[in-house]
């Protein structure tokens, strides 16, 4: 498990203590510094950018409140854990999306609540950026392979799954990104329209879509010798065929 990096920021330095030796209970906890007062605080975060911040609400020079805004300004990632004796400003601190707010004298449950949410939330951030990587990885082994794939490694609900080619309808790209359509679903898949033409030698019925012609419902005149083809998918998709791609159509299915 990777070390969580956390300041603590309290202008009582027995407060600070006492935070900082009970953190001290959990391994994956690492106090990379110690502030007591708002403006110190906020050069210990922008020279550390930790992922968690233990933050103090009455200080003098600059109070909590305003330091968490200039902390979520400056990077919204950080996750900020309000302790204070007050529980008037629960609200406010919400507003400002802390991750939790813990009443003084501290208490060992609470603690332990706020350091496991913490731990959780940290956890999930480094998972959605590991997703990317892990697909790079996969799609990079794909591409050394001379042979065609058979499923399309897509990103879902923050996992990757493999679609495989009999289940694709077809594949279109919008706004940068390229689209895997099953017959109800849709999949964000980080190869380009090129790679996969390629890798699976679906039909290039458009610039922007790639066509399983072993799900194609059927096929019509349209404008000006094009034509368009309607799909097998829930919504009966119709999909564009550029003139210069209805000849090589024609040729695959011999009409």
């Amino acid at each position: 498990m990777n070390k969580i990096n956390c300041v603590i920021i309290e202008d009582e330095i027995p407060s600070a203590d006492e935070l900082n030796y009970m953190l001290k209970n959990y391994n994956f906890i690492n106090i990379v510094g110690i502030a007591h007062d708002g403006i110190k605080g906020l050069e210990l975060i922008k020279n550390l950018n930790p992922h968690g911040v233990f933050l103090d609400i009455n200080m003098p020079s600059k109070n909590g409140m305003e330091l968490a805004k200039e902390i979520k300004t400056w990077n919204e990632n950080i996750e900020i854990i309000f302790i204070t004796a007050y529980d008037k400003y629960a609200l406010k601190a919400f507003e400002i999306h802390a991750l939790d707010y813990i009443l003084k004298p501290f208490e060992e449950e609470r603690i332990n609540i706020a350091v496991n949410r913490l731990l959780e939330i940290v956890e999930q951030k480094k998972s959605d950026e590991d997703i990317p990587k892990i697909l790079d990885k996969l799609l990079d082994k794909l591409h050394s392979e001379e042979n065609l794939i058979e499923k399309i490694p897509c990103e879902h609900y923050g996992k990757i799954i493999l679609v495989p080619l009999s289940q694709i309808y077809f594949c279109y790209t919008e706004k940068d990104k390229v689209y895997v359509k099953t017959y109800n679903k849709e999949y964000i898949s980080n190869y380009t329209l090129n790679k996969l033409q390629k890798k699976t030698k679906f039909f290039r019925a458009h610039r922007s879509y790639l066509v399983n012609l072993n799900n194609i419902k059927e096929l019509f005149s349209w404008f000006n010798g094009t034509y368009k083809l309607v799909m097998k998918d829930d919504k009966n998709t119709e999909i564009p065929i550029s003139r210069g791609n209805v000849k090589h159509l024609k040729d695959i299915l011999d009409f």
